[in-house]
């Protein structure tokens, strides 16, 4: 393996270490957590941890998908007739496609928190029934959304390790 490509491997896998650690914590831990600790915490918890919480997701995963692209153009000579025609491709686009969409769903979950934390954030005391149940729409949407985008890179992941091996 030459310089190069030890030092994109770098770049590929530890950003790609904390995105899927991170949207598993969020997802599986912190989400769940919250959900049971409900009003008038969680909201105001949410909100303090929402943006550097999606700082790290979002740098984490944007990294991860440019460095894995780059890699993928710098490994492979022949790469689209590649992609098409080997286990080794379809791994790779399989992998590739899931956590794009894994992506795009915890951009979703995160939309979905911050209108959530936007409510909570906005009381100035009890909620309304129509707050209290539209925090709850949200929450247990923003939990779905995380957990199946969290799932999502994870098999993504998975996909990836085993594309030399099948």
């Amino acid at each position: 393996m030459d310089t190069e490509i030890a030092i994109l491997r770098v770049l590929h896998i530890v950003p790609g270490a904390t995105w899927v650690g991170a949207a598993i914590f969020l997802a599986f831990v912190l989400q769940p957590a919250m959900a049971k600790t409900g009003p008038p915490h969680a909201p105001a918890l949410m909100a303090n941890m929402l943006k550097p919480m999606m700082i790290v997701l979002h740098s984490s995963a944007i990294m991860t998908i440019v460095f894995g692209v780059i890699m993928a153009f710098r490994v492979r000579d022949s790469l689209f007739d590649v992609l098409w025609s080997t286990n080794w491709g379809t791994m790779i686009w399989l992998g590739f496609l899931l956590a794009v969409v894994g992506y795009g769903l915890g951009i979703f979950a995160g939309l979905t928190n911050k209108k959530m934390a936007d409510i909570g954030v906005s009381l100035q005391g009890s909620p309304s029934p129509e707050q209290a149940a539209d925090m709850v729409k949200y929450r247990d949407r923003a939990i779905i959304l995380a957990k199946i985008a969290s799932l999502l890179v994870l098999i993504a992941v998975a996909a990836m390790a085993l594309a030399r091996y099948v």
